[in-house]
């Protein structure tokens, strides 16, 4: 892959980001619990990813960044499960999960990559526990179906966003460290598909965003 295609892959997924900003506009005042708590991860990303790219323009490592994002994710992410999973873990698992997250990342951050190295080991975690949640989501689910219609459901958009972006960078979030040192080829092709992976979610996140659920959550 160019660097020129890996640059417009990446300004394309950027971009695309306020898709789902835009729908909210006009959305907004029928948007259930869920919804209201999916805005709020969206524009917290979107805000990090332009801290980012100044950084990124002016030359500066902007990887400290992602440390303080990752955990901030992962909170927003849980908070969502942790509704939509109430009777499959008690709020005690929840609470357990993530002040460890939040404890394993400081400590990953202090002693083994610090603020000017990709978090690796951090998101890697964090794929691992939203992958598992994922399912535990789809599998309560086929349990006990809330909503006559998916396609109507914004957890099932959201969940299925989540299933299918975190499976995928997985290998690259462990890999990227180790595999790759510098920018290689190889380096703008995993992170161009990651891109296109970013594209795919922020295109579950506008859907659920879309869809005017058959309940409300509360």
């Amino acid at each position: 892959m160019s660097r020129t295609l890996f640059e417009y892959l990446t300004f394309g997924a950027f971009i695309f980001l306020f898709a789902p900003l835009i729908v909210s506009i006009f959305k907004f005042i029928s948007f259930n619990f869920l919804q209201k708590r999916l805005l709020l991860l969206i524009l917290v990303t979107v805000l990090v990813e332009v801290i980012s790219r100044i950084l990124w323009y002016k030359q500066v490592n902007n990887l400290p960044v992602y440390h303080f994002y990752t955990v901030i994710e992962f909170l927003l992410i849980i908070n969502v499960y942790r509704f939509e999973l109430s009777k499959v873990f008690s709020k005690l698992f929840f609470i357990i999960i993530s002040i460890g997250f939040v404890i394993f990342a400081i400590i990953n951050t202090l002693f083994f990559q610090n603020l000017t190295t990709f978090n690796s080991n951090v998101t890697t975690l964090l794929g691992l526990i939203v992958i598992f949640f994922a399912l535990s989501y789809f599998y309560a689910l086929l349990k006990e179906v809330k909503y006559r219609t998916l396609e109507s459901n914004p957890m099932f958009w959201i969940n299925s966003g989540f299933l299918i972006y975190f499976s995928s960078n997985l290998i690259l979030f462990y890999m990227n460290n180790t595999l790759f040192k510098g920018v290689t080829e190889a380096s703008l092709i995993l992170w161009g598909l990651h891109a296109i992976v970013n594209i795919v979610l922020t295109i579950f996140y506008t859907i659920a965003l879309w869809v005017n659920p058959k309940k409300q959550n509360t």
